[in-house]
């Protein structure tokens, strides 16, 4: 079984729950977890399915923020009514 943990002085707060009894006694490999952005990327491209091998999504995007650039700000009437 592996987990992740947080320190927190001499104890390890596990991130998620496991079925082990409490007072089981285990033996801990210590690593820092160094790859948390790459996991990120993974969990990115797992959750965009289809868009994680998109090459047109640059383009989209580059879209995107031109238009959001070229837009006039929306009018805000301070004395509406809420």
């Amino acid at each position: 079984m592996q987990t992740q943990g947080v320190i927190a002085g001499k104890h390890i707060e596990l991130l998620h729950e496991t079925d082990l009894p409490d007072g089981l006694q285990v033996i801990v490999d210590i690593r820092p977890d160094s790859n948390v952005v790459e996991e990120k990327k993974w969990l990115i491209d797992q959750l965009c399915g289809s868009w994680a091998k998109d090459d047109s999504l640059d383009a989209i995007f580059a879209e995107i923020e031109k238009n959001r650039r070229s837009d006039s700000p929306r009018e805000i009437n301070f004395d509406a009514p809420s």
